[in-house]
């Protein structure tokens, strides 16, 4: 039996029951394999959640790095275009979100299932905002730059907490969240009106 099918049998049982199965023993005896098969593929439930939600997040990241005008796009649009691909994969994956995920705001979205799409997550991120510096879009501020990806994930987690909450028709409050913190966080990390001051005071104080 392949991962997938193992993923796919796992969502449909919580889908269904409204909860995980009760042992690796009985959900393996359901897909007709032994129990160490099960374990040759994943150790527990939490790892087969982490493989369902990072397999979303490559999904999407793949998908935008195929385009081929991907590269142009400046640092706030990479950001804006994975937000907005990514909760239009998560529609499908919605009813087994509510199900899975407790009910406890931003914090509860960082646990071990999520654990993997963290370090995925951050990863990227830090790509796009270190080219983002290099390409002068980001202002370079020394050690806060190397806090912007934890940043950013709390962001991620925070929207998709939102777009749980969400009632809207087509998630349209969710679309406008998004590109409201996405453009605030933008906002406050690239080069502004404070910049500018400190730059020329610092080129008054060398020139005075």
């Amino acid at each position: 039996m392949e991962s997938k099918e193992i993923i796919d049998a796992f969502v449909k049982h919580y889908l269904e029951e409204g909860k995980a199965p009760n042992s690796i023993y009985s959900f393996s005896k359901s897909l007709g394999i032994e129990e160490s098969e099960f374990y040759n593929h994943f150790n527990d439930f939490d790892q087969i959640s982490s493989h369902v939600w990072t397999g979303l997040f490559e999904q999407v990241k793949d998908q935008l790095m195929s385009d081929s005008e991907y590269d142009k796009f400046s640092s706030r649009d990479k950001v804006l275009s994975f937000y907005f691909a990514y909760f239009e994969l998560m529609k499908s994956y919605r009813s087994y979100f509510l199900v899975s995920v407790p009910h406890h705001g931003v914090e509860a979205i960082k646990g071990s299932a999520f654990a993997g799409l963290g370090e995925h997550f951050k990863k990227w991120i830090k790509e796009v905002l270190d080219q983002g510096v290099a390409d002068a879009e980001i202002s370079s501020r020394s050690k806060l730059n190397n806090t912007y990806d934890e940043l950013f994930w709390y962001q991620f987690r925070f929207l998709l907490e939102f777009w749980r909450k969400d009632k809207s028709v087509a998630f349209e409050k969710t679309d406008a969240a998004i590109e409201k913190s996405v453009n605030l966080s933008f906002d406050l990390i690239e080069k502004n009106a404070l910049d500018s001051a400190l730059d020329f005071g610092k080129f008054m104080f060398q020139n005075s």
